[in-house]
């Protein structure tokens, strides 16, 4: 095999190392935060989240078992990390929020970054910014459907 991919990979293995960077980024945090990595991931979904979720659906997410999940948001409720609430529209459930708390930490261990991107993208025109924006959304529901 070549030391270097066909110029025609050359997006797939940046967008590949992004990834691997990400995950880096995700193990740093979440020891920093003093937490496992799948209860940082964990968090992450919630903070993104726009539907009400329960333990079961974040341990769909997880790839991990309902009893698994359970203890997941546990751990996170014990931390003061998230909570949970009944769902919006079926009593018979319960949904996971992150709390306020929570979501500051995620801040603030994120801001550093989002500094520098802002720094690594200020010479981007509005539309160039808004073409970045948009292919980075695309790719990561690209992600997202080869995950299921």
């Amino acid at each position: 095999m070549s030391e270097h991919p066909p110029a025609t990979d050359d997006l797939a293995w940046a967008v590949h190392h992004l990834a691997v960077a990400a995950a880096e980024l995700d193990a740093a945090i979440a020891r920093r935060m003093g937490l496992t990595g799948g209860d940082y991931l964990a968090l992450k979904h919630l903070s993104i989240s726009g539907d009400p979720m329960g333990p079961v659906e974040l341990g769909r997410l997880l790839g991990i078992t309902s009893g698994a999940a359970t203890g997941l948001v546990d751990r996170l409720e014990r931390h003061g990390l998230a909570e949970r609430r009944p769902h919006p529209t079926d009593r018979r459930r319960q949904t996971v929020v992150i709390t306020p708390h929570a979501r500051q930490r995620l801040v603030d261990e994120l801001r550093p970054l989002a500094d520098d991107i802002a720094g690594a993208s200020a010479a981007l025109t509005g539309p160039q910014r808004r073409t970045v924006t948009d292919t980075l959304g695309r790719l990561a529901d690209l992600h997202r459907r080869h995950a299921r």
